[in-house]
């Protein structure tokens, strides 16, 4: 079995993809490429939590790392057309060695800047990620315009089907590359939202590309019952009965259970950038920006938790967890202590 798998890995991993890297502004990055279609033949899993092994040999010959994707693979497979080969998928991830920057240099003796100047100075460690990011840092700047265009001409890659493009942070230079890299995946996490009345979505930083995928997965709920209602509309109506149906397959029905999609999102305000995934005014999707740093106070989970439950009282509730271990672990006490929440804490145990 230990054979299998590997070679099931290697498989996967011995075909390059074509990507872009295109930074979001304040250090913030979104990876897009295409999945090979055939990678979800004969799965029948809808859960909006996927994750991947990425291997980039410019950053590091050896190291596979794990992402969340933040697209909604089993909408993004229905709404992707038969004829093409490739699913786009995105990945979102944030730049850890952003450099601070001193407005005085010290003054120092002449007789040490010598020995600066010939002593052995170690290389400076960077992280996978800055070195993914670093590729588009050195790309040229473009204009938010084309930047823009861009990301229309892929704009299936957005995980809500639709290009969310007008609200990039443009407090500095913006900037996109190509690369090439292998993709490991996907892996499911078993979850099913459509269960719950109310899904609650507690994330910290970059721990918010589940909550992404979760939102889109609402989102295309929405979307589908408002298609269903079309349909039956249309169908009632004498005037239209030839016209043909909206959605012939829809997962949801007019009734899910489903009601409610929550966001908390925990940020330090310096690392706060505006993201474009959750700008869809058609549904009642609710993000709310949590912004920590100094004499700025924690999230207190519990009272939100509390706060979303008084507001929908009855009904299942589910908490989707990921962030910093200690973030987690202070979601899952929260919830263990309300009666008829589910959680799940999402760790990387590697």
């Amino acid at each position: 079995m230990w054979l299998l798998d590997w070679g099931m890995r290697l498989y996967e991993l011995r075909k390059k993809l074509d990507g872009k890297v295109i930074h979001l502004g304040n250090g913030w990055y979104s990876l897009v490429l295409g999945l090979p279609r055939h990678r979800l033949d004969g799965c029948a899993c809808t859960s909006p939590l996927a994750h991947f092994y990425i291997h980039h040999a410019e950053s590091s010959v050896r190291e596979l790392h794990p992402f969340t994707t933040i697209t909604h693979l089993a909408s993004q497979n229905r709404l992707t057309p038969q004829t093409e080969d490739d699913l786009p998928v995105q990945f979102l991830f944030r730049k850890r060695g952003i450099p601070s920057v001193s407005g005085t240099t010290p003054k120092k003796h002449a007789w040490i800047a010598v020995l600066n100047f010939f002593s052995v100075k170690p290389k400076p460690s960077f992280q996978w990620t800055d070195k993914l990011a670093g590729l588009a840092d050195r790309a040229p700047s473009i204009s938010a315009d084309v930047e823009k265009s861009a990301l229309d001409r892929s704009s299936s890659t957005l995980p809500f089907g639709q290009s969310q493009t007008g609200h990039l942070d443009q407090s500095q230079p913006l900037s996109m590359v190509d690369i090439g890299l292998r993709l490991e995946g996907p892996y499911f996490t078993p979850a099913d939202p459509s269960r719950y009345k109310t899904v609650i979505c507690f994330v910290a930083g970059t721990g918010v590309s589940g909550a992404i995928a979760i939102a889109a997965a609402f989102i295309d709920m929405k979307r589908q019952q408002m298609d269903t209602r079309k349909e039956d509309t249309l169908s009632s109506s004498k005037e239209v009965l030839s016209v043909p149906a909206l959605c012939s397959s829809s997962k949801y029905s007019a009734s899910s259970t489903w009601q409610r999609c929550v966001v908390f999102w925990s940020v330090r305000a310096d690392d706060y950038v505006e993201l474009p995934f959750f700008n869809d005014p058609s549904s009642s999707l609710e993000l709310h920006v949590h912004r920590t740093g100094k004499d700025r106070p924690r999230l207190d989970i519990a009272e939100a938790l509390a706060s979303v439950c008084h507001e929908t009282p009855g009904g299942s509730t589910w908490c989707y967890l990921s962030g910093p271990n200690a973030f987690i672990a202070a979601g899952e006490t929260a919830c263990k202590a309300r009666e008829g929440v589910d959680f799940y804490g999402a760790r990387w145990d590697i």
